[in-house]
């Protein structure tokens, strides 16, 4: 660069649109109301050594927005593509999935991730890259390795307006309508949509809290669809007059995780608190308590010494693969000691990227889990959550194998779900895990069903209940354990698929249980 440091402000820059892209009637007030995010970039700093990139996602619509916040794939290493734009002069950075691509491998197809952004809701990302800006190839086609100079940075994001699971759950209902068409396995290449996904019953319990997706209803992961088209919209925006140093590789970024070995103390400082880091969606908070959520904002300093906890957490971060975009919703600081000798300090983006003080930025598919066991603060909320967690799986199996049926099989309800051959795209040990609480000890199973609940109940009737440890358990709320939990309460699951978490006789009277 010809100078150490290039700043540029942006306060506020259109939206290019693509030719899919329809704005929404004005609304009544006047405001212009439109399905499209904007994007508007906040701040771009360009230094001898990083570019980054700050902007602003905004949905002024009246509906959910469904951004693509990363994709992954077995064969490739990075979440999102930066390479040289066909006209040699502009930077793309690019992060959709509903591409026809170029020389893709049909045997491992790719995912995508999109997370929810409600109407008028906004969030905040940033772009950033060590220079020279090193190629990273998902979709397109590389031309020859050689250095460059981009004078323009292109930023795509792909999402979709509307109710997106709700469109994805209604193409596969029409696509099981029709008999002969069984699930390809790979490596043939899927000849319909339902082929990619497999099953119904296998994308809704993809897109329970797994793995691959960490807040059921906040988060959704969908294959890759090859030829059929799932149509995805794309937000686009160009800023030009600009110098980027440029390399096309053909090798993967290079980065150093952090080295936590030494490591015998954490500070984590929380930012804004604990309570936004590990519980920042609203159906989480519904099963806390205002005194609950007090204490948890209150929390920002937790000091870690637990050596096997602190090794669990040292090789999750050596994990880390090349980063480049994160979410700045919230932040965990994380300063390393050995004994009294400070070490290194890290960032935690929203619990999936770090940026380290070396600036390098590192991601993780699946987040940090053992940042949750050195918080052990949390860890009475968390196993609440994860028992919710698991009554809403059961709901979904239930749903799936009896909502066109009369009634529930509550005298066999718990072996049902286990056998039944059309639940057989879930394996009968992930199955079993839902029955477990976690925090309730030992036990086959934890709940019961209210014996005069049936598929067409009113919404808000109890379907399932913590009770005592038993198999096939079923009757009414004499059944019910407040004793499973600390504090003590329990998990109740109604037949509109709400969890609530009963902590008196009292709220649990006032429930509909006939």
């Amino acid at each position: 660069m010809d100078k150490s440091t290039f700043i540029i402000t942006i306060l506020s820059l259109s939206l290019f649109l693509t030719p899919r892209a329809q704005a929404q009637p004005e609304a009544q007030s006047g405001a212009r109301k439109t399905n499209t995010p904007t994007i508007t970039v906040i701040k771009l700093d360009i230094s001898d050594k990083i570019l980054k990139m700050s902007y602003e996602i905004r949905n002024d619509s009246e509906q959910d927005i469904w951004i693509c916040e990363d994709i992954s794939v077995d064969l490739h290493e990075f979440d999102f593509e930066a390479y040289m734009a066909e006209d040699k002069q502009t930077l793309l950075i690019r992060r959709r999935l509903d591409i026809e691509a170029v020389g893709s491998s049909p045997y491992a197809p790719p995912r995508g991730r999109y997370v929810r952004l409600r109407a008028g809701q906004s969030r905040t990302e940033s772009l950033f890259l060590s220079l020279p800006v090193e190629s990273r190839f998902f979709w397109a086609s590389p031309t020859k390795p050689g250095k460059a100079y981009a004078k323009s940075l292109a930023l795509e994001i792909g999402y979709y307006p509307g109710d997106m699971p709700g469109m994805i759950r209604g193409i596969l209902e029409k696509a099981e309508k029709y008999r002969g068409t069984k699930p390809v396995v790979y490596p043939t290449y899927p000849s319909t949509i339902k082929d990619w996904f497999h099953s119904l019953l296998l994308f809704n319990m993809y897109n329970l809290p797994n793995k691959l997706v960490g807040h059921m209803g906040e988060e959704i992961v969908i294959p890759w669809t090859g030829q059929f088209r799932m149509g995805e919209q794309v937000s686009r925006i160009t800023i030009d007059g600009l110098r980027i140093p440029y390399e096309e590789k053909y090798s993967l970024p290079k980065v150093s995780p952090p080295d936590l070995n030494n490591c015998t103390r954490l500070e984590i400082w929380y930012r804004p608190s604990v309570l936004d880091y590990f519980f920042p969606y609203p159906n989480e908070r519904d099963l806390l308590s205002a005194e609950e959520v007090k204490y948890l904002q209150s929390l920002q300093k937790i000091v870690a010494d637990n050596q096997e906890r602190l090794k669990e957490f040292a090789h999750e971060v050596s994990e880390g693969l090349a980063g480049g975009i994160y979410t700045e919703r919230s932040t965990a600081r994380v300063i390393c000691y050995r004994d009294g000798e400070r070490l290194s300090s890290f960032t935690i983006y929203d619990d999936r990227s770090i940026v380290t003080e070396e600036e390098q930025c590192l991601r993780y598919n699946i987040g940090l889990p053992s940042l949750k066991t050195l918080t052990k603060q949390i860890q009475p909320f968390h196993l609440r959550l994860e028992c919710a967690d698991n009554l809403r799986n059961l709901w979904t199996l239930l749903q799936f194998l009896y909502r066109s049926r009369k009634t529930y099989p509550a005298s066999k309800w718990c072996a049902s779900i286990v056998r039944d051959r059309r639940a057989d795209d879930i394996s009968t040990e992930y199955k079993m895990r839902f029955f477990k609480c976690l925090a309730a000890g030992e036990g086959k199973c934890h709940y019961a069903m209210n014996r005069n609940c049936k598929p067409n109940s009113p919404p808000d009737m109890v379907l399932l209940f913590e009770a005592k440890a038993g198999w096939n358990q079923h009757g009414g709320p004499e059944l019910f354990t407040f004793d499973n939990h600390d504090p003590k309460g329990g998990c109740v699951l109604l037949n509109d698929g709400t969890v609530k978490f009963i902590r008196t006789k009292q709220e649990l009277q006032q429930l509909k249980w006939k």
